[in-house]
C-alpha cells in the first residue's frame, strides 16, 4: 500500500488517529451530541433483544441467530437474565462433529450472568464503546431494574458514527491505508482453500480473529465467523473437519472489497449497507489485508 495524499507524504498513523479524533469531536461536540446523552436517548432504533432459554439446544440458538440475522441472544430463565450466547461462542466452544449442537444446551456455552458485563441507562454511548473495547466483546446489554432494554452491537455503534459523520463530515477523510498502517499488520490470517473449515476455525480461535483470507490459485476469498454460523453450524449435517474451506467461503468474484486508497468513511458506508463486518483490502486487485467494523470504530474513536 503506497497511497499518498496530493499535499505530500501520508501522515504518521498515530498522529492521524489523534488528529482525526480531536478534529471530529471539535466539529461535533455540542450538548446535543451523542457523547453527552444517555444511551437510551441516543439509540431510538437498533439494539433489539432476542431471547432464548438456557435449556434449549445450541442448534436452536444457531437457527434463531440466523433467522433474526443477529450475532447474539439474551439467555433468560423465568424472566431473569441467565447470560448471553453469541456467534463467537459458537465458533469457540462448539466441538466439531455432526450432532454436537443438537446434544448440547445453550447453558453449556453461554457467558453466565455473573460474568456478564452490562451498561446502565445512565451510560453515554461513548462509555458503552469504551466498555466494549476494554473487554474486547461486541455485545453489551443495557440493563434497567434487572430488565435488558437494549442489546448494543458493534454495528449499532458504527451506525451512530456514520450518522454523526453525515452531519459533521471530515474535511480530509483518512484513507484505508492509514488505518492499515495504524494497525501495524495486515489484520488477517491466510489459509489455503484446500484446508478444512475446522483448520480455519482453529486459526481464528487462536488469533481471536473474526475472519480468514482464503488463498486460491490466482484468486482469493473470505471466510468469517458469520459464514461458519450460516453455512456450516446451522445445517449440522457434516463435520467441519470434512468441509473444504474453498467450498463455503465468499469468493473474490462476488465479495465486496475496498482499495487501499479509499476513504475510511466509504468503507464504513459499504459495511453498513452490505451488512458485513469484514472487508478485504486490495491493492491493484490483489488482497493486502482485511479490516473489520471494529477496526473502523476504533479508528474513528481513538483517543
Amino acid at each position: 500500500m503506497s497511497a499518498t495524499r496530493e499535499a505530500g507524504a501520508r501522515r504518521p498513523a498515530s498522529l492521524s488517529f489523534r488528529r482525526l479524533s480531536s478534529s471530529w469531536r471539535a466539529q461535533a461536540a455540542t450538548k446535543e451530541h451523542w457523547s453527552y446523552l444517555p444511551i437510551l436517548n441516543v439509540m431510538k432504533g437498533g439494539g433489539t433483544v432476542y431471547e432464548i432459554s438456557p435449556a434449549l439446544s445450541v442448534f436452536r440458538a444457531v437457527v434463531d441467530m440466523v433467522r433474526h440475522r443477529t450475532g447474539s441472544l439474551l439467555v433468560t430463565q423465568e424472566g431473569k437474565i441467565a447470560g448471553i450466547v453469541t456467534e463467537r461462542d459458537i465458533l469457540e466452544k462448539l466441538p466439531f462433529g455432526v450432532g454436537k449442537s443438537r446434544s448440547m444446551t445453550v447453558s453449556s456455552i453461554m457467558t453466565p450472568a455473573d460474568k456478564l458485563v452490562t451498561a446502565s441507562p445512565s451510560f453515554t454511548l461513548e462509555k458503552c464503546i469504551q466498555t466494549m473495547q476494554s473487554g474486547t466483546f461486541r455485545h453489551l446489554p443495557v440493563v434497567d431494574n434487572d430488565k435488558v432494554k437494549k442489546l448494543i452491537s458493534m454495528r449499532d455503534i458504527s451506525q451512530q458514527i456514520s450518522f454523526t459523520l453525515s452531519k459533521t463530515p471530515l474535511t480530509e477523510p483518512p484513507l484505508v491505508s492509514e488505518l492499515m498502517s495504524g494497525k501495524g499488520s495486515k489484520g488477517c490470517i491466510e489459509v489455503a482453500a484446500s484446508a478444512s473449515v475446522a483448520d480455519a476455525v482453529r486459526k481464528m480461535q487462536q488469533a481471536k480473529a473474526g475472519s480468514v483470507l482464503v488463498s486460491f490459485d490466482g484468486s482469493f476469498g473470505l471466510f468469517t465467523e458469520r459464514d461458519y454460523l450460516t453455512k456450516v453450524a446451522v445445517y449440522d449435517e457434516e463435520s467441519a473437519e470434512d468441509i473444504l474451506l474453498g467450498d463455503v467461503c465468499t469468493r473474490a468474484e462476488v465479495i465486496r472489497s475496498v482499495s487501499a486508497d479509499s476513504p475510511v468513511t466509504e468503507c464504513l458506508s459499504l459495511m453498513l449497507a452490505g451488512g458485513f463486518r469484514h472487508v478485504p483490502v486490495t491493492d491493484k486487485k490483489k488482497p493486502v489485508g482485511v479490516i473489520s467494523m471494529r477496526d473502523v470504530t476504533r479508528f474513528f474513536l481513538a483517543p
